[in-house]
């Protein structure tokens, strides 16, 4: 192998290759002696130069200087295009009227506005897409339970009714001795929401309204942070939208004489954007039955009265929103007549102690601290 020359970085295999860098080397050092590289306009002059063919380098050396004389030129060139567009902003500005740059601003202040709301409309699409990918777990969860009960029914057919009863004669003796020390067990969740509920153990249900966009989960309100759910979603991350929830005083596995269900009233529709609809009597007429499962039970409810009220601070005042059980028939009676003061439909209220009730609820800007609410009575299951 060859003897090999650096000079720095650089590699050179022959002597003369070695002497024409020493050379370039020779060149830069004068020109740096004789100028000052970083003057304005100095490296576009040298490297206009070089280009020219006046400075002649002969060495990777003087290449490696071209590129950064070339570096140089084009940071020189981005101040320069910075320092003349400032000034001819400045001057052009100087030269605009008041009316000019109150044109400007309201333009500007317009394409803000569009774009918070692009910004707001893809944030819905995908509250909406997420909404979606939880009902469709619900369904495919309802799906597989009815398999599951179509399995069972073909497992029990009557030849194997024998073995079964053998089976049973077995075990009796076994289950009444357990029996003593086990506790009673609660409602069982029903199959098509058990998925949702071992994700997130605070889902209490599912509320679809026919004919509307109201088709969201429930979440269960807790004592501790009874308004979690109104800035954070089914998955527990923050949302402005917030969540359809259940007021933390209900209780899903003995239910209570009126369920309190609270949603935004989101000026895109969502959640309970829908419910100001209702003040319209035809919309009421058409739109008056309610489905609401809780993860125990399956129920539709018909829409027997829609109110306005705000929030009360006076104890002595009606709360629509602390009526969670009556008590009594009078205290249901002196309830209903509360509600029948409020309902803004001229429509008798049929509803009877004893029966159940829906209460949702949302703001309404009719007045300072304003609500809107329905009330819905369950139906009877035929």
């Amino acid at each position: 192998m060859g003897k090999v020359y650096c000079i720095g970085k650089f590699e050179f295999d022959s002597y003369a290759e070695y002497q024409e860098a020493l050379d370039d080397i020779e060149k830069i050092r004068y020109m740096s002696k004789k100028m000052d590289i970083n003057e304005p306009g100095v490296a576009q002059r040298l490297y206009t130069l070089i280009r020219e063919g006046k400075i002649v380098f002969k060495s990777v050396i003087g290449d490696d200087y071209l590129l950064y004389l070339s570096d140089l030129v084009a940071e020189d060139y981005r101040s320069m295009s910075r320092n003349s567009f400032g000034r001819r902003m400045t001057k052009r500005l100087q030269q605009v009227s008041p009316s000019q740059v109150i044109g400007a601003l309201c333009m500007a202040g317009a394409v803000v506005c569009f774009l918070i709301f692009l910004g707001s409309e893809y944030r819905d699409q995908q509250k909406a897409k997420e909404l979606e990918q939880l009902k469709s777990e619900q369904e495919i969860s309802a799906a597989s339970g009815w398999l599951s009960s179509k399995l069972l029914d073909v497992l029990k057919k009557p030849e194997m009714e024998e073995e079964l009863v053998v089976a049973e004669t077995k075990t009796v003796e076994n289950e009444v001795h357990a029996a003593e020390f086990t506790e009673p067990e609660g409602p069982k969740i029903l199959s098509k929401y058990q998925k949702l509920y071992e994700k997130n153990s605070d889902f209490a249900g599912w509320i679809t309204i026919p004919g509307t966009e109201i088709d969201y989960p429930v979440m269960q309100a807790v004592s501790e942070s009874s308004e979690f759910y109104l800035d954070h979603d089914f998955d527990g991350k923050s949302d402005i939208n917030g969540s359809i929830f259940l007021d933390s005083r209900n209780d899903l596995e003995k239910p209570n004489d009126n369920m309190v269900v609270y949603g935004h009233n989101m000026k895109s529709g969502m959640m309970f954007g829908g419910l100001k609809e209702y003040l319209d009597k035809n919309y009421w007429q058409e739109h008056k039955s309610i489905t609401f499962d809780t993860i125990y039970e399956e129920a539709e409810y018909e829409i027997i009265a829609v109110c306005l009220s705000k929030v009360e601070e006076d104890d002595s005042s009606f709360k629509y929103y602390d009526f969670i059980d009556a008590g009594n028939k009078k205290a249901f009676k002196r309830y209903v007549e509360n509600i029948k003061a409020l309902n803004i439909m001229d429509e008798d209220i049929e509803v009877s102690y004893g029966d159940k009730l829906l209460t949702l609820s949302t703001c309404n800007n009719y007045t300072k601290d304003g609500r809107l609410f329905i009330v819905a009575k369950k139906c009877e299951k035929k």
